[in-house]
């Protein structure tokens, strides 16, 4: 067998057959006791306390261990298909809920915009430059004292003001860091200290209680006074290993994270998922009209359902660290929570002087970029230097604009994958065991892996290379995303990969949909539609659409438009639209692309589509003529 999940962990690893994985949280671990085997099943090991996988390959034993149980208590899944055993862990511990369509787009961040004024430049600047975005980040230290929840008026003079400005104006959204510990000087500290919700390490601030109910319900109303009535979008829960310490040592926090369940000991590694269950049910109980997002720094089994996605800590800048970032984000994706993200460009940038004007860094940066563009959420964080795109110079803005607007162009490809993590339990981020585990090659490459069912993205993870060698995995064949050229698979290339291109293949049997250039996500309805038909075996898409922003698609309030390519027979289906919602676009172009070598590439629309189809809702069928 080869094994796969297991969290997030820094390690290089995307295949842990012979391997030992302690699971603990840390500031760059996420520990989730959850596996896939190519041979198709899955095993979930329902344990909160340190636990052990380990692979002996000499006896040819694998085995799970934890220092707190009553029983062993665990779930094997069958599929045999990896996405029907991720769908099996999702049945028991969670669907995932959409997020709005705006958080597919990208996100500008940085440690940390300190004023009001700073951070509406910000996003004033990618407007006047015409880079879309659809997020701005306030990271840590925006209050007056931690856990007050309330904005330092001296630097943030009127936050209802700014927050209504970044959407009003600027068509944008804003998200907050909110940490789950409080200085002893606030009222927010003095309630939950009175009903015996927190605990603490010596002098060190203390974090509260979310294994009680009551607590959680007072945390959530505590947030809810001072930020949500504001038109706050999103929540960054950090710290949430719990960072009792730092660094973090787990031997100590099993000594003082003593909660109302239990000892620290025996609920280790659950607070991220018990503090999100807080500010998910909250928030839901409020208003259906905003969907709930939550990125927070650590994971456990179960969190996908409180609408949270995880990023990999505070990483270095180092081109190893970029590389490990692949399978870190892969086995992540493959423990059944799909959402995750990296620091692009890494936080602490220590190796480069100068930072974002230092040449090195910048060709670090971009390439950290391209990667970026295809992780589920899109965003560039850190600390040391500034992470605006502009920073970087002109040549690398532009290379950075490009992908930034191929991401956008990508929408509807990427809202409808959304749709299917949510109703089908499928997974966007994908390693390549996913969908070749009948590859023997595929198994153990870690620096490749499948972005939805179409795009095999190939990362360049060297300094100053204009090429790099990949494998193309068993399948009907693969088409070069710039340049349209064909090729077999079951075998390796040399690609090439200047500084503006990172290799990017799509299998035989995929259509894309790609819409029109736009500034925000929800800027306007996809219209035109360009559907990119890679030929060589059948192929099917579901085209969703809905409001974008609330939970009536969960009353059946969204619209599909199923599109199938029959190879045999040379012919393309655009179904009959099945279901509306309101401002639902009724009428729209379609422009079928064959492609071909030179024909229907890269990030620009294509000037000469093969057909223009008026699409009103009904089934349309279309031949191909093209050989």
């Amino acid at each position: 067998d080869s094994y796969y999940g297991l969290g997030q962990h820094q390690d290089g690893i995307i295949n842990y057959k012979g391997h030992k994985v302690i699971l603990t949280q840390n500031n760059t671990i996420i520990s989730i006791p959850f596996f896939v085997s190519n041979k198709g099943y899955g095993v979930l090991w329902d344990n909160y306390s340190e636990s052990v996988f380990k692979s002996d390959t000499s006896a040819n034993i694998s085995s799970l261990w934890s220092e707190v149980a009553d029983a062993i208590n665990y779930y094997f899944i069958y599929g045999p298909d990896v996405d029907q055993i991720i769908d099996g862990y999702r049945i028991i511990t969670g669907k995932v809920p959409m997020f709005g369509k705006w958080a597919y787009g990208f996100w500008q961040s940085k440690e940390r915009y300190k004023t009001q004024s700073e951070l509406l430049d910000i996003i004033k600047e990618y407007r006047s430059r015409k880079i879309p975005i659809d997020n701005i980040v306030q990271d840590w230290q925006w209050w007056d004292k931690i856990g007050s929840h309330q904005f330092d008026i001296k630097r943030y003079p009127d936050p209802e003001k700014m927050i209504n400005e970044i959407h009003k104006k600027y068509n944008a959204h804003i998200m907050i860091s909110v940490w789950p510990k409080f200085s002893r000087k606030t009222k927010n500290y003095k309630e939950l200290i009175k009903k015996g919700h927190v605990f603490g390490y010596g002098k060190r601030l203390p974090f509260y209680d979310p294994f009680n109910k009551e607590a959680r319900l007072i945390y959530w109303d505590q947030i809810n006074k001072n930020l949500f009535p504001k038109g706050i979008d999103a929540w960054w829960l950090d710290g949430t290993e719990p960072e009792l310490m730092f660094p973090i040592v787990p031997d100590t926090i099993k000594r003082v994270m003593n909660n109302s369940l239990g000892t620290g000991a025996r609920y280790l590694n659950a607070y991220s998922l018990m503090t999100c269950k807080s500010v998910y049910e909250g928030q839901r109980k409020i208003t259906a009209n905003k969907r709930v997002f939550i990125l927070t720094r650590s994971a456990y089994a179960g969190q996908q359902r409180y609408a949270a996605a995880s990023w990999s800590g505070d990483i270095d800048a180092t081109w190893q660290v970029f590389k490990n970032q692949i399978s870190a984000g892969l086995n992540f994706c493959v423990s059944g929570i799909p959402y995750w993200t990296t620091d692009i460009g890494g936080f602490f940038v220590k190796n480069y002087p100068g930072g974002c004007i230092n040449e090195e860094y910048r060709e670090l940066f971009v390439r950290w970029f391209q990667y970026g563009s295809f992780c589920p959420i899109f965003r560039v964080h850190g600390t040391s230097t500034p992470r605006e795109l502009w920073r970087f110079g002109p040549k690398a803005e532009k290379i950075l604009t490009e992908y930034d607007n191929l991401r956008y162009r990508l929408m509807p490809y990427i809202y409808s994958l959304a749709w299917q993590v949510t109703s089908k339990g499928y997974t966007i981020m994908r390693p390549l065991v996913m969908d070749f585990r009948g590859d023997p090659r595929a198994l153990n490459i870690v620096d490749q892996f499948m972005f939805g069912p179409a795009f095999l993205v190939n990362p360049v993870t060297k300094q100053k290379v204009e090429t790099r060698k990949l494998y193309l995995p068993k399948a009907a064949g693969w088409y070069d995303f710039w340049t349209g050229k064909y090729y077999s698979g079951g075998k390796s290339v040399e690609a090439s990969a200047p500084i503006n291109k990172m290799p990017l293949y799509i299998k035989a049997g995929s259509i894309v949909p790609m819409g029109p250039f736009v500034q925000y996500a929800a800027e306007k309805a996809a219209n035109p539609i360009e559907l990119r038909i890679y030929r060589g075996a059948d192929a099917k898409f579901t085209i969703y659409e809905d409001e974008n922003d609330n939970y009536n698609y969960e009353k059946g309030i969204y619209s599909t438009i199923q599109i199938n390519w029959n190879e045999k027979k040379h012919i393309l289906e655009i179904g009959t639209r099945k279901g509306s919602f309101p401002g639902m676009l009724k009428n729209r172009k379609f422009y079928i692309v064959w492609i071909s070598d030179g024909h229907g590439i890269g990030i620009n629309s294509t000037q000469n589509p093969d057909q223009v189809i008026y699409y009103i809702g009904k089934s349309v069928k279309i031949k191909c003529t093209r050989n």
